[in-house]
């Protein structure tokens, strides 16, 4: 009872939009979290040699949000094909966003899975890990930039009538999903449970932390062992 009310089903008034519609603003919720968590991340890499820790860091952090955006659209596509009349009136997203869902699930996985698996790595030696990072972020950009485009509207229209309640007034008591509270927490556990993650991981990060990194490679004036510790970012 309780995961269907997070959701935002109920039996009761399974006929009607309050399914799709509860998983939308959950949905979109965790999608503007993201979005803005994102934005902060892409400033890191305008500079993620001065920037790394914060740019490790708010990538940890991306984590669990990531993961709760996964499951509810997994949720709403899993509802959609085994017919359920809610998900079904609601209907799918556009056929582009559809066909490519899989893809950006694949590449948002390779993006912050080779990001965490460069912890385990020396800075000096990433390997192919970091090659991979680099390649899956590249077709990852793309596939995000469709989707934020195709999505913005939606989310901000259904998410705030979960979080700002009185722009919802329109929409009679009865057709309001129920479960806001409970959606809500989701949200705002999967953004402590990313702060949480990236404090219990952030220690790994101190190689690439205390690196001695250039931005043109060339050796630092005055500092000692400079043939020793020069290197390229990788």
């Amino acid at each position: 009872m309780a995961l269907t009310r997070i959701w935002g089903k109920a039996t009761s008034r399974e006929q009607g939009a309050e399914g799709a519609d509860g998983n939308a603003r959950l949905t979109g919720a965790v999608g503007l979290l993201l979005l803005v968590v994102l934005f902060v991340e892409g400033i890191t890499i305008l500079q993620v040699r001065q920037l790394i820790t914060v740019h490790i860091f708010v990538g940890l952090v991306l984590i669990p949000p990531t993961v709760l955006k996964l499951a509810s659209t997994l949720y709403r596509f899993f509802r959609y094909y085994t017919n359920n009349p809610s998900y079904v009136r609601h209907g799918p997203p556009p056929p582009l966003l559809r066909w490519t869902a899989p893809l950006l699930i694949i590449f948002t996985a390779a993006v912050l899975g080779t990001g965490v698996a460069l912890l385990a790595v020396a800075p000096e030696k990433p390997g192919l890990i970091f090659a991979a990072h680099k390649l899956s972020f590249a077709v990852w950009f793309a596939l995000m930039a469709l989707h934020v485009l195709g999505h913005i509207t939606d989310a901000v229209v259904l998410s705030q009538r979960d979080w700002w309640p009185h722009r919802d007034s329109a929409r009679s008591p009865e057709s309001a999903p129920r479960g806001t509270g409970q959606r809500r927490g989701l949200v705002l556990f999967s953004l402590v449970a990313g702060v949480a993650l990236a404090v219990a991981l952030l220690p790994l990060a101190s190689p690439w932390a205390t690196r001695h990194i250039h931005h043109d490679g060339a050796p630092q004036v005055g500092h000692p062992n400079v043939a020793a510790r020069q290197s390229s970012w990788p």
